[in-house]
């Protein structure tokens, strides 16, 4: 036990030292508060009802994370994960219920960024990041059936999502930075849903499009 906490304690020691000696940071980690302008894309659902509940646009609020490797001064590569909720209440002349929504982004890209430990004190940066988007919206009421025909109504879909933007860090000391703001136009190629409706043959449908979204983050980064 002893031989495997000093190794272990001189691989830290030694890739503390590593980083140490490099004129630039090689590890970048990010967290922090999120606001999403989220396109429910919905005005062309076949059931007018769905477009009224759901709305065109949202304000979604969550968080963003994630992890940068730098493997030049100015280039690194990205893995960066954002989750976005919202809970709604709904009047109907016949109904009242609550919509959920939630979307998620798993993307991987490029950042661009000067990572000199000597660098500026403001730090712009861009990135270029792709992956998937898996977002799901719930409509719930008791008297759902009388509203939209159907017992339930649940979006899940998982489709290819993109983002593009960058924003500025703020240099605190060499190991922490305040992301001072990030704005990240969001796509999201959302595939097509069918709902079966209570009616044997019915459906609601909703078909697939793409989802332009708007993505703000502020947070702080670790070296």
């Amino acid at each position: 036990m002893k031989r495997i906490l000093f190794l272990c304690s001189t691989l830290i020691a030694s890739c503390l030292l590593v980083q140490a000696q490099d004129d630039y940071h090689k590890l970048e980690f990010f967290g922090g508060y999120s606001l999403l302008n989220f396109d429910n894309a919905s005005d062309d659902a076949s059931n007018p009802e769905v477009s009224l509940i759901l709305g065109r646009k949202q304000r979604m609020q969550g968080l963003n994370a994630a992890i940068t490797y730098n493997f030049r001064k100015y280039w690194g590569a990205k893995f960066d994960y954002s989750l976005h909720l919202r809970e709604d209440n709904f009047v109907r002349p016949l109904a009242s219920g609550t919509t959920d929504r939630s979307v998620q982004n798993f993307l991987f890209g490029i950042q661009v960024k000067n990572n000199l430990v000597d660098g500026p004190r403001l730090k712009p940066f861009g990135h270029g990041l792709m992956g998937v988007g898996h977002q799901k919206i719930d409509i719930d009421s008791p008297q759902l059936p009388l509203i939209l025909g159907v017992n339930d109504f649940s979006i899940k879909e998982t489709s290819v999502a993109w983002a593009f933007g960058g924003g500025v860090d703020l240099k605190i000391n060499d190991r922490f930075d305040a992301r001072l703001g990030q704005v990240d136009w969001n796509i999201i190629k959302r595939g097509g849903q069918q709902i079966i409706g209570i009616t044997p043959g019915q459906t609601i449908s909703v078909p697939s499009e793409v989802q332009n979204n708007l993505r703000f983050s502020v947070g702080i980064v670790i070296h």
